[in-house]
């Protein structure tokens, strides 16, 4: 038999209710002489707070008859309750829970690169297997649906307004007849009669049936089987591969010429760069979880389906990609990059070429890589933006010029060749992208401080780099007046009509080129004040020997020295013998 609790009570050696109520009464006496004791600590420090005055307040009346659980005063807790501690836009579940901070952005990854995965293979599928009629169906079924939608909300508002003025109207008659609180009013609004059902709400029965219900013999009877195989046979001629016809096309039109043939193989937009965003953010997901052979699929894919032939690109997989290169110490992989866009003028390609071959040559001696081709592509990344080569330069007095960077930086997508391109490449100070990799570099900033001022001060270096260096407030203006026309186009000629929602999105839109550009103005003013122009560069890298040469010179040196001290020998002995040969013709 099982034993119960009952059965356990009984046995020997169990606290019995006598017991147990001893054990009670000591709790109840303690309680009391605790609760005794902090009445006094109070009282006396009633009697501290004020004094021996006689003007003291009475005492309250005495506590002691009062219920225990009255009388007792709670201890406040020094600790703040967590549920205080937890922001406002956060789950209170996922706040308390027991991982930190970094678990739950790993998380958040996770989820959402599940997520975009399954928007890629969705739509790959769809690419893949391309039916220009179901898709135009799609389209065309998506406009119908917020066209039908917008007209049925303004058909409702007309006739909410017509009912309103309706009801005003007999309201209006109705009381100036029967008056406000008239029952006649209340009866009427009961009184409307219902339409007649029509023969669509008829349900018959019997011979009155029609024949198509009751004979399987019908003339219209349609297999359904057949009809799906020859519609599945009729797609399947239709469709097409996006990824084999497409591939490079990935960012143009649909607009492409040709016969017959051609026009069954237009990229379908915005299909195609709907993939290529979703693969581009897939890429940055999974290259901030640092999984970089997947985000390397990624961004390489991107870019083959984009094509390398033009020079503007519609996403940042090439910029990502060659940052994750230099950060992950690939400068072979990143020169293959740059040589496969080489006319990408972007200051992402041209001035991380420019990096790589100065360590190239200058930090490790690879053969191939000297000062005059590392020039070079420092050249090329000056003519791509003038702006980038002075804040590499002269960072620290940029530094103190530049405010408010923080959005530049955040938003990115900057147009290329502009002053706030520079910027956001010139402020992203982490060690894996920007100016971050310039500063862990040894030299590499005096390098290139170097190189401007030999331009500049000098005849010797490319005449088209030195035009770049001295018309960069061209540039300036010319970015400038752009973004005023632009400020023109979106608040209209006059500028005042618009209405501040108008205003609110153009400011949302891009951020100020004007305030940008004369903190840039700044910083070179201070530097044309303190003359850092005009002064003759440190060192000069193309002039320099190389170590070979050194080398070689040494070499040579040490020949010519041991050759002359042999000649010096032999013409010693010469002379000796010859004083020797005197000697014994005298004798």
């Amino acid at each position: 038999m099982a034993k119960t609790k009952s059965k356990n009570r009984r046995r020997e050696g169990n606290w019995s209710s006598g017991d147990h109520e001893s054990r009670t009464a000591k709790r109840i006496a303690s309680l009391d002489k605790k609760r005794r004791r902090q009445q006094h600590d109070q009282a006396e420090a009633e009697d501290v707070d004020d004094g021996a005055s006689s003007h003291c307040r009475p005492n309250p009346e005495a506590q002691h008859d009062l219920p225990l659980h009255q009388v007792r005063i709670k201890k406040k807790s020094r600790r703040t309750r967590l549920a205080k501690q937890v922001p406002d836009d956060t789950y209170k579940r996922s706040f308390l829970a027991h991982d930190n901070y970094e678990q739950i952005d790993s998380t958040k990854l996770r989820l959402a690169t599940t997520q975009l995965q399954r928007k890629v293979d969705a739509l790959k599928e769809r690419l893949e297997s391309y039916d220009p009629v179901e898709e135009e169906k799609k389209a065309t079924q998506q406009e119908d649906d917020l066209a039908r939608r917008m007209k049925l909300d303004a058909q409702n508002r007309q006739f909410d307004r017509q009912a309103r003025e309706k009801a005003a109207s007999e309201y209006s008659l109705q009381y100036a007849k029967h008056g406000v609180n008239s029952s006649t009013n209340r009866r009427k609004a009961n009184l409307k009669r219902k339409p007649r059902p029509g023969p669509e709400s008829w349900k018959l029965r019997g011979a009155a049936r029609p024949a198509w219900e009751v004979y399987e013999f019908d003339t219209r009877h349609v297999n359904v089987h057949v009809k799906a195989h020859e519609e599945a046979n009729a797609k399947a001629r239709r469709s097409w591969n996006v990824f084999a016809h497409c591939r490079g096309r990935f960012a143009q039109g649909d607009d492409n010429d040709g016969g017959d043939e051609e026009e069954k193989r237009k990229t379908p937009q915005p299909l195609c760069r709907e993939y290529l965003s979703l693969l581009t953010q897939l890429g940055s997901i999974h290259l901030a979880r640092k999984n970089y052979s997947t985000a390397r699929k990624c961004f390489l894919e991107a870019i083959e389906l984009e094509g390398t032939g033009h020079s503007i690109s519609i996403t940042n997989a090439r910029n990502q990609l060659m940052n994750m290169y230099l950060s992950t110490n690939r400068p072979s992989s990143a020169r293959k990059l740059w040589e496969q866009l080489y006319n990408d003028p972007s200051v992402w390609i041209r001035y991380s070429a420019a990096l790589i071959e100065y360590v190239s040559w200058n930090l490790l001696g690879e053969d191939g890589s000297t000062a005059e081709t590392a020039e070079e592509l420092l050249g090329q990344a000056i003519r791509g933006n003038v702006y980038l080569a002075y804040m590499l330069a002269w960072p620290e007095t940029f530094q103190k010029a530049l405010e408010y960077t923080e959005e530049i930086v955040e938003n990115g997508d900057h147009p290329q060749g502009s002053v706030l391109e520079a910027i956001e490449y010139a402020c992203s100070t982490d060690e894996d992208r920007g100016m971050g990799m310039w500063i862990s570099t040894e030299g590499s900033l005096d390098w290139v401080r170097c190189v401007i001022l030999r331009i500049l001060t000098t005849n010797t270096g490319d005449a088209q780099n030195k035009s770049v260096l001295t018309n960069w407030e061209t540039g300036l203006n010319r970015e400038e007046e752009e973004y005023e026309r632009l400020q023109k186009e979106v608040k209209g000629e006059g500028g005042e009509d618009n209405n501040d929602e108008s205003q609110d999105s153009s400011d949302e839109q891009e951020p100020d080129t004007f305030m940008y550009a004369g903190m840039f103005r700044t910083a070179m003013d201070w530097l044309q004040d303190a003359g850092e122009f005009l002064k003759s560069p440190e060192f000069d890298f193309v002039n320099e020997p190389s170590t070979e040469t050194k080398q070689k010179s040494v070499e040579d040196e040490d020949k010519l020295k041991k050759n002359c001290n042999k000649s010096k020998d032999i013409v010693d002995e010469t002379r000796t013998s010859s004083s020797s040969d005197l000697s014994d013709d005298s004798d």
